[in-house]
């Protein structure tokens, strides 16, 4: 993945958490019922959206910092789609988990959240540590 695609996936995450958070607000205003009446819905419906959008930005950050440090490319081809995919993980584990729930808890597919939490939090520990001359990570071509 290039530098300038991890960008307009970034910006395209952005755009789409934040369009949810435009519908959630829909939602409030024609008091839509079955969407705002629901506790767990509506609040895992919001955290879908403002995590979502919050990790698209992280995500613009990565892609910036990943080019101002000179990750070496090897790298930084792992980190882009890991950390990308991490946001994308977080926000529909939350909307997905509020959509499809029991009487009291979230349903299964929260469990997204903590997988793509892991991908997004290594992706920028890597970020953090890997040097412009550190070697290729292991399993994949010298480049």
């Amino acid at each position: 993945m290039t530098a300038e695609r991890h960008i307009r996936a970034s910006l395209a995450l952005v755009a789409a958490f934040l369009a949810t958070g435009l519908w959630l607000e829909a939602m409030y205003g024609l008091r839509a019922e079955g969407w705002i009446d629901d506790a767990i819905r509506r609040e895992f419906l919001r955290l879908g959206h403002s995590h979502g959008a919050l990790l698209g930005l992280l995500n613009l950050g990565l892609a910036w910092a990943l080019e101002r440090l000179q990750t070496p490319a090897a790298w930084a081809r792992r980190i882009r789609p890991a950390a990308l995919t991490g946001a994308l993980s977080v926000g529909l584990g939350f909307i997905a988990g509020g959509l499809w729930h029991g009487p009291t808890d979230p349903g299964p597919p929260i469990l997204l959240v903590p997988l793509g939490a892991l991908l997004l939090l290594t992706s920028t520990v890597a970020l953090a540590l890997v040097r412009p001359g550190d070697l290729a990570p292991p399993g994949s071509e010298q480049g």
